[in-house]
């Protein structure tokens, strides 16, 4: 998945050892990036388009269905959507540097 090979790459950028903990950084990162995805996307949505969402999101309908609604009502969805993953990465990334400091 995209999701996932984004976040190693983050994480292998933040110089985390790949060693057995390795997983842990990713399961701690990861619904972070998932709210900042669920935010920036709600922010784009009128409340029609919202409603559709959240009903698509609590019927567990499959990824490609909210995709493709998701490509439909946000203009450049891809462009948008790795604008979030960059923001995200710039985040951790800085993040990561105060916090070695210390």
């Amino acid at each position: 998945m995209i999701r996932d090979d984004f976040l190693e790459s983050v994480l292998i950028k933040a110089w985390i050892p790949q060693d057995d903990a390795f997983g842990y950084f990713v399961e701690q990162a990861e619904p972070v990036l998932n709210d900042r995805v669920i935010t920036n996307v709600t922010w784009q949505l009128d409340e029609e388009q919202l409603d559709t969402f959240m009903n698509l999101a609590a019927k567990k309908a499959d990824e490609s269905v909210i995709y493709n609604y998701l490509c439909s009502v946000i203009p450049n969805y891809e462009e948008f959507i790795w604008k979030v993953y960059d923001d995200f990465e710039k985040m951790y990334l800085d993040y990561f540097k105060e916090f070695s400091k210390k």
